[in-house]
């Protein structure tokens, strides 16, 4: 039953003109500037620690996100429900490490 309905849903999903309309694609998710300098919150965290958490491990959260929706976005055009199904966990992971983060 719950994969019956999950293809009901990829189906209306890749025939929607959310997916094939060229003037709704959803852009891709960017990392923020920060409302403050790397160094504003020294000397309890380092400019360097700042930097390196900002620009390394938060850009990989978006990068990832960006990766997996692309990769949605494909499976939903195939009709593969499994794949879109298996994404899951990559999407909630990497959305919500972005959201916790900006």
């Amino acid at each position: 039953m719950l994969a019956s309905t999950l293809t009901r849903q990829v189906t209306r999903l890749s025939s929607s003109s959310m997916v094939n309309s060229t003037s709704s694609v959803r852009s891709k998710h960017s990392l923020p500037d920060l409302p403050y300098d790397y160094n504003a919150l020294e000397p309890v965290i380092s400019a360097e620690i700042m930097q390196l958490h900002h620009s390394k491990h938060h850009a990989t959260y978006v990068n990832n996100l960006n990766v997996a929706e692309e990769k949605l976005a494909e499976a939903v055009a195939k009709h593969d429900v499994s794949s879109a199904i298996g994404l899951q966990g990559a999407i909630k992971f990497n959305g919500g490490g972005h959201l916790n983060h900006s």
